[in-house]
């Protein structure tokens, strides 16, 4: 407002922040020492205080493991949500997608309902359940292929076959449904339904028979669609649950020609080299290099904490041993490559910090940077939300990282944050003064996965 014939401003946190950065580029051009920022508690708090919901919270009562893609400044996030309880996995769960410009989110966002249980179209029913494990894969500037995983009436485990729908941009149609198909033991041959079966097969073929049986509690599309070499890369995840709890879990790698349509089954890292009774090797983040293709995962164990396991690319069989990089271990990894000068950064989730009486776990996640031979993982800072960061996902567009995730804003279910999807940026900003990984020596987190 105007004032005695002056300008007065109210200063937000986001217009400190740039006027910061504004004075530290100043003290550079005047050649004098920057100051190290900003990094820190203003890079984390800046994250948090910019994200804004995009999930459609007037009526969902639960929203979680969204993953996100960008055309032409338009943010697609899917989603599974539920609108009668805030549990997970629950009937009458679906998927969802938000779809929102990039300057004003929050004020744009649209939903389209991608897959309800109990659809029914193209020859294919659903059982009157819950579909979820959402991922999206832009096919073209036009084209938007959705995948998630749901069951027939018929099948045996709720997530029991994976499946997928179009979205054509410019109609905002999408298409029927389409069942995923698959390849098993290198019979190129004969095709499958992306289903437990053929998963359990395909572990027969890699392990010996008898092995895939142990996987009985269903199957889901966790790993984005990577393009490397012509091809289409991504896993399905298997896993297996005793006594309620799930104890047993890897993820196989596959490889597609036809945008996700035909998979072909590859190896698996072998959850039996880890130690302990859990053996879980989850939600996997996939990169790769000249001769090697990488998995990042979770171990869901805290003295496991992340892993990384490799298979050659003139062997896409044969997964070395898992190895630990990080400490804890309990949640999606996220990772994303800003290039050069910054380099790969990931997202893993961190102990939880106690904030309040009710608990909130999965509050925490530490930023780190990973060196190219994959060696040193160094943090740079840790991003803390009283409602939860859980979840993340990252994806670059036009040389800057965007992020997806859960939190819970309402606290319908306290403990997990998984009420809201949020959207936010991971600033290249937030890496000024950070030196180039490994310039600092091992850190504490590298010694002790070594």
């Amino acid at each position: 407002m105007r004032v005695k014939g002056r300008m007065r401003f109210a200063l937000t946190r986001p217009h400190l922040s740039g006027l910061l950065a504004l004075l530290c580029l100043s003290s550079v051009a005047l050649g004098q020492q920057a100051a190290p920022l900003p990094n820190g508690e203003v890079s984390a708090r800046s994250f948090i205080d910019t994200a804004q919901v995009i999930s459609k919270y007037t009526t969902e009562q639960y929203a979680h493991q969204s993953t996100l893609r960008i055309v032409k400044s338009v943010g697609y996030v899917v989603y599974q949500c539920n609108e009668s309880t805030p549990e997970e996995n629950k009937a009458g769960q679906l998927v969802r997608m938000a779809v929102f410009h990039l300057l004003n989110p929050m004020g744009t966002v649209q939903w389209v309902d991608v897959c309800k249980p109990g659809e029914s179209s193209n020859g294919i029913t659903l059982a009157n359940t819950f579909v979820g494990s959402p991922i999206i894969h832009a096919l073209n500037e036009d084209t938007l292929r959705i995948f998630f995983s749901g069951r027939a009436p018929k099948d045996t485990e709720a997530s029991y076959r994976v499946l997928y729908k179009d979205y054509t941009i410019s109609t905002g149609k999408l298409s029927d449904l389409q069942q995923v198909k698959c390849t098993v033991a290198k019979d190129a041959n004969q095709a499958h339904d992306l289903a437990v079966p053929a998963v359990q097969a395909h572990l027969d073929h890699l392990f010996g028979g008898g092995f895939g049986a142990k996987f009985d509690s269903g199957i889901n599309p966790t790993c984005d669609m990577v393009a490397c070499d012509g091809a289409l890369f991504s896993t399905i995840q298997i896993k297996a649950t005793v006594d309620g709890r799930t104890r047993f879990m890897t993820n196989v790698l596959m490889r597609s020609k036809d945008g996700g349509a035909t998979w072909e089954l590859l190896g698996a890292p072998d959850p039996r080299l880890l130690p302990g009774e859990t053996q879980i090797l989850a939600e996997p983040v996939l990169t790769f290099d000249d001769k090697n293709i990488y998995l990042h995962l979770r171990s869901n164990v805290q003295e496991n904490g992340y892993v990384l396991s490799r298979v050659k690319k003139d062997d896409l069989f044969t997964f070395d041993k898992p190895v630990k990089k990080w400490t804890y271990g309990i949640g999606r990894p996220a990772l994303a490559d800003f290039g050069r000068p910054i380099g790969l950064v990931a997202m893993f989730t961190a102990p939880s910090v106690t904030l309040s009486t009710q608990g909130v776990s999965r509050n925490r996640v530490d930023v780190v940077r990973i060196d190219r031979s994959y060696s040193r993982y160094e943090p740079v800072f840790s991003i803390v939300d009283y409602n939860a960061v859980n979840t993340p996902f990252m994806h670059l567009y036009n040389d800057e990282v965007y992020v997806s995730y859960s939190t819970g804003k309402r606290r319908l279910l306290p403990k997990y944050g998984t009420s809201e999807v949020m959207f936010s940026k991971l600033r290249r900003e937030y890496f000024v003064g950070v030196p180039p990984v490994g310039a600092g020596g091992e850190s504490a987190a590298q010694k002790d996965a070594e």
